[in-house]
């Protein structure tokens, strides 16, 4: 995994830290795009070689057909739900975060805690999306 791993991450790291810069974004937004797109490299890329492992297409004529497969679809459907539920659990906290920020107010307790606990489903969530694709590919390879 490490293989397809390394050159991913180190472009899209690139991407993000060049396009925060020309946006001009604060330190904050900076740090935080750059580590959530560092978690979330690798739940994709274990998305893809799990559920690959776990329903392969060995008899597609043209390797394009393969991404109509069953696992195919299945990876692009749990990719791009993984994505949103990154995006959304973070979307409220780098609100709230901003506004305050904005306004000149600090967060309560309840808001400070459930900023943490955002933050921590989606550690949790992408540490997931790694771990449940390679068990399952592994399983089913064993098979």
């Amino acid at each position: 995994m490490f293989r397809y791993y390394v050159p991913l991450a180190v472009l899209a790291e690139i991407l993000i830290v060049v396009s925060n810069i020309l946006l001009q974004v604060t330190l904050f937004m900076m740090v935080l795009s750059a580590a959530t797109i560092f978690l979330m490299t690798p739940g994709i890329v274990a998305l893809g070689i799990g559920l690959g492992a776990a329903w392969p297409d060995f008899h597609s004529e043209n390797p394009a057909q393969s991404v109509s497969s069953f696992g195919g679809l299945l990876f692009m459907l749990i990719s791009a739900a993984f994505i949103a539920a990154v995006i959304i659990l973070e979307a409220g906290p780098v609100y709230r975060l901003f506004m305050a920020d904005m306004n000149g107010k600090s967060l309560t307790g309840m808001q400070t805690l459930w900023i943490v606990l955002s933050f921590l489903i989606v550690l949790l969530l992408c540490v997931l999306a790694v771990v449940l694709p390679l068990s399952l590919g592994e399983r089913r390879l064993a098979d």
